[in-house]
């Protein structure tokens, strides 16, 4: 009997373990067939420029991942394109140079600038046997420039030149319009224009190409504006928070780059294929003027807005702060300053919000 009793107990033990060995195995089970989070998806235009390398950097290093958001990188060959394409919901948002999403505005489509991407980048190119001449802005009348129409130096140099007296509408300097800073590098060589407008890779890459900066367009418009990020108005307000987690990417993205040199010019070259020692020097290099940050920069948005009315590009009454929404990167920045008390960046970013906005 006692033997039974003992079969019986051995049998009721085992065959709780085995239950029990069962219940763990559905644990476990439930456990790794859990739904993960599912990502949101993001569609993002750019140019093949370091000027964005805040995306790659944030693609590359898991920033848009860490912020909930799938994020898929489209290429464009220029910033109408790009304009074109967010307009007609192919993309979420996407950075182009500033004056597609203005001249888009000026036309009535409902876009919106919710942060930055860069500034500084531009440069006017001479002859270096010239350069003594052509640094002085006073000194274009008469002279040929070759130019990309509406790139960003473009509308900074016309400005500049109607500030100077120089009218060339009047005649009195010819601009010649090209479709690259490429093409206009080749007319300055061939030496039939004066001076070229070109932007980076090609600023870094002036001297060995056997030309001289004349003068960098930061030295027309302080703090210039370039780059912006821009949305549908109905892409932006059907979800708010996404743009928070959108421009909190970006944020952690810039303090990447500012800490990481190395690997931020690495990462840019996958992305631009140019010899990764220009990528650095228009990166880092002390006299570099090229800036990458996610400031929405609204004074300098303003400021360009009024010269592309003064030089002729737009003619519109639309007040462009109703197309400037600042919300998404005050929100992103306060909880990553809030969540990282100690980062010099962040507070950085903080202390230039108010002077530049």
């Amino acid at each position: 009997m006692k033997k039974w009793f003992s079969m019986a107990a051995l049998l009721c033990v085992t065959a709780a373990l085995l239950l029990s060995g069962c219940d763990n195995k559905k644990k476990m089970a439930a456990d790794s067939t859990a739904p993960v989070q599912k990502l949101d998806k993001v569609n993002v235009g750019y140019l093949a420029s370091p000027e964005h390398l805040l995306y790659f950097v944030a693609k590359e290093k898991g920033f848009f991942e860490e912020e909930g958001l799938d994020a898929e990188l489209f290429l464009f060959t220029n910033s109408a394109e790009g304009l074109n394409a967010t307009i007609a919901n192919k993309l979420d948002v996407g950075s182009f140079g500033v004056s597609a999403p203005l001249a888009f505005t000026a036309k009535g489509a409902d876009v919106v600038v919710i942060g930055g991407q860069n500034s500084g980048a531009c440069a006017l190119v001479c002859a270096p046997e010239r350069y003594e001449e052509l640094k002085d802005i006073h000194n274009y009348r008469g002279k040929k420039i070759a130019s990309v129409r509406l790139s960003t130096a473009d509308v900074i140099f016309r400005g500049a030149l109607l500030d100077a007296g120089i009218d060339w509408r009047n005649g009195d300097a010819t601009i010649t319009e090209m479709e690259s800073p490429a093409a206009t590098m080749e007319a300055l060589k061939k030496g039939s224009v004066d001076a070229a407008l070109i932007w980076t890779p090609f600023v870094a890459m002036s001297e060995d190409m056997g030309v001289k900066v004349a003068m960098y367009i930061t030295e027309l418009f302080e703090n210039n504006v370039c780059c912006r990020q821009a949305v549908m108005r109905s892409n932006l307000e059907q979800n708010p928070e996404r743009w928070q987690r959108f421009m909190a990417a970006l944020i952690k993205a810039y303090d990447f780059y500012q800490t990481h040199h190395e690997e931020t010019v690495a990462i840019t070259a996958k992305y631009v294929k140019v010899d990764p020692k220009y990528l650095a020097k228009e990166t880092y290099a002390a006299d570099a003027t090229m800036i990458c940050s996610p400031d929405p920069l609204k004074k300098s948005v303003n400021r360009y807005w009024n010269i592309m009315k003064d030089t002729g590009f737009i003619n519109t009454e639309i007040d462009i702060n109703d197309h400037i929404d600042t919300s998404a990167y005050v929100a992103a920045l306060e909880r990553l300053t809030r969540e990282n008390p100690d980062n010099a960046n962040y507070a950085q970013l903080a202390r230039e919000f108010p002077v530049n906005n």
